[in-house]
């Protein structure tokens, strides 16, 4: 999914009461918490079931929503993750996101050990779904490590909550992320998942694969397209357990070091990174062939930007993404640390590949990165410095290594990783994509009418499902630099739904918005007085319309005036902002909802 962007102009609202943390939200703070503490852990065999998908796949990804919204916000009321680690439920996303790489890694494709085959034809877990027609299941299974993956990077981006961590859940989360780094840099030969990513062919081609191939292909293209997304997320979360490495218990420090050598890790990331790619591009332009045309190939230049490619100009390249900040970050944790400079033994081997990135630290890089100025200054000293041939880290005859207990414990011993999915297609044959209930309650996270806006960045921490009464009309009113002006009046419109929410039972209705003034002009702040009926009017206090930011013309932003739980009603209003990246000359009204308690 993608991020929410961060460069949209904020519009802020500062109401009578203090804001409320569950106001604002696609998860209340009640209902958070609710599902939090009936998170619980799924077997092997149990990946899959209508429990697990209801859990995971709707409400941790509901949660996982929340969790980043919060931390847009930047107003320090993360509830979700405070949630997660008050309950102790990180080892529970840690296990679950595990289970689900050994379930896509073995059992989706497990095939009958020679000594067991019968004279039937075997077929593995996925040719069987394939069958089934249940890709979009296997597809939101798969989705929700990305997901877990996610979430979990976003707890540890505070070192206090990297601290909390016990010593197997660091053990599991190092290894996960050597196992998805290594998977990015993974030779092309034998790297199915970057074959796909670098070499995606022209656009026609591609429409063409896309309508030809088979379910069975559909979902293989589906495992490797979420094996690559996840795999980025762990590198980000690699970054920060790097960052957070003196917080970390000795075993995960040693795994970071020694064992997995992330700095080793990260350097052909960065020297060929898999964001990174050239594709060719068919160009049509007028000829003297038979239709009129003639096709021309260029070569375009392509970085992985919020989970999408993106063209890019040559003269943009050197402009680091997000990605690859990422791995810079790490490096520069790694070597000017200073428990990882007195613990990284260096050797010839490691020296010489370190020395491989002093060519990209350039005026460029630095002025981008400028904590990348350490790192440079370390690698010249570096190659000024006489290292050993070979080193073992400690120099010591015994070495002690602890075992991965959480990945141990999911594989089980003497597991037929076969026979576990062909028990688990008993869950899948039930019901076909078409007729998937759980399907259809997934979905309507994604949908417009709910929280789709979020997605594309058009709203910031607000509910897109309002609860609303039954009211004549509501006006709103703008006294802006001293003069007055009716912005809109707003109708309803349709018959209004009950819907439970946190206050109670309420009653939602869209309201029609009937402009009366155009815009609000840039940096203008107004006191908008909503008026509810002939008799009572409400009055807000100032609202401040933030224009120091870039905006995106095609994006709805929201402001909230009233809190349901306090003033027993609510109005939502939601903005768009007018004219281009370069100029921006107003926003207008667009959407309007008004929530009432039903108490």
């Amino acid at each position: 999914m993608r991020s929410i962007s961060s460069s949209l102009t904020e519009i802020v609202d500062t109401p009578d009461h203090e804001p409320s943390a569950s106001s604002l939200n696609v998860v209340p703070l009640v209902e958070a918490e609710s599902i939090v503490q009936s998170l619980q852990q799924f077997k092997l065999h149990e990946i899959g079931c209508s429990p697990f998908m209801r859990m995971y796949a709707y409400d941790v990804e509901r949660l996982s929503i929340q969790a980043h919204i919060s931390a847009k916000r930047r107003d320090g009321d993360e509830y979700v993750v405070e949630s997660i680690l008050s309950n102790n439920k990180l080892e529970t996303l840690v296990r679950t996101m595990l289970t689900i790489e050994v379930w896509r890694t073995k059992v989706l494709e497990a095939r009958m050990d020679q000594d067991e085959k019968e004279t039937e034809t075997e077929t593995c877990l996925l040719e069987k779904l394939a069958s089934n027609k249940s890709s979009l299941r296997c597809a939101f299974i798969l989705h929700v490590e990305t997901t877990l993956c996610s979430l979990i990077n976003l707890i540890l981006y505070r070192k206090e909550y990297a601290e909390e961590m016990d010593g197997d859940v660091a053990v599991s989360l190092v290894d996960y992320c050597a196992r998805q780094m290594s998977s990015l840099v993974t030779p092309l030969a034998s790297n199915p998942m970057m074959q796909k990513q670098r070499n995606p062919g022209t656009s026609q081609e591609a429409a063409r694969y896309i309508q030809n191939r088979s379910v069975l292909q559909e979902m293989r293209d589906n495992i490797l397209e979420n094996e690559f997304k996840t795999a980025v997320v762990a590198t980000s979360l690699s970054r920060h357990l790097c960052e957070h490495i003196e917080s970390l218990p000795v075993s995960a420090q040693t795994r970071i070091l020694d064992t997995h050598d992330f700095l080793q890790l990260m350097i052909p990331l960065i020297d060929e990174p898999p964001w990174t790619r050239r594709r060719e591009q068919v160009q049509f332009i007028s000829g003297s062939s038979s239709d009129g045309q003639q096709k021309s190939s260029v070569f375009v230049w392509e970085k992985f930007i919020d989970n999408a490619w993106v063209v890019v100009p040559p003269s943009d390249l050197l402009q680091v993404t997000q990605c690859e900040a990422q791995c810079w970050i790490a490096v520069f944790h790694l070597t000017c640390t200073n428990l990882c400079r007195e613990r990284y033994a260096l050797n010839v081997f490691r020296k010489e590949q370190l020395l491989r990135l002093r060519k990209y630290l350039n005026e460029v890089m630095l002025e981008q990165l400028p904590i990348l100025t350490d790192v440079m200054r370390y690698m010249d000293e570096l190659s000024l410095m006489n290292v050993p041939e070979a080193a073992t880290g400690q120099g010591s005859a015994l070495l002690m290594q602890q075992v991965d207990c959480i990945r141990e414990d999911i594989n089980g011993s003497n597991t037929n990783y076969y026979k576990v999915g062909q028990s688990q297609f008993s869950i899948f044959s039930k019901y076909t994509d078409a007729q998937d209930q759980d399907l259809r309650l997934i979905a309507g996270i994604y949908s417009e009418d709910n929280i789709g806006n979020y997605f594309d960045g058009s709203m910031e921490g607000t509910n897109d499902n309002p609860i609303v009464l039954p009211v004549s009309y509501v006006t709103i009113e703008i006294v802006e630099n001293g003069n007055k002006y009716v912005l809109a009046n707003l109708t309803m419109t349709g018959d209004s739904t009950t819907v439970e929410s946190e206050c109670g039972k309420a009653s939602q209705t869209k309201m029609k918005v009937h402009k009366e003034k155009s815009d609000l002009i840039e940096h203008s702040s107004v006191l908008v007085r909503a008026q509810f009926s002939s008799e009572n009017m409400h009055n807000f206090k100032m609202l401040e319309l933030n224009t120091s930011f870039s905006s995106k013309t095609t994006s709805i932003q929201w402001i909230q005036l009233g809190k349901i739980e306090l003033d027993g009603y609510a109005l939502q209003l939601g903005f768009k902002a007018r004219g281009n990246d370069d100029r921006l000359e107003g926003f207008s009204l667009r959407q309007a909802f008004l929530s009432t308690s039903l108490k």
